[in-house]
């Protein structure tokens, strides 16, 4: 399935917010499993 610009940009607004708080956080195991968890669930639709 194609993903619409809406989509797309609340996923990548998503992302810039976890990046954020990845640097607000700086606990990189947490974050990295945060983030491959939003990949599957985008590469699952």
């Amino acid at each position: 399935m194609t993903l619409d610009i809406a989509e797309i940009a609340s996923l990548t607004t998503n992302v810039a917010m976890a990046g954020s708080v990845a640097h607000m956080v700086d606990s990189g195991d947490e974050v990295f499993e945060m983030l491959v968890a939003i990949a599957s669930l985008v590469s699952s639709r």
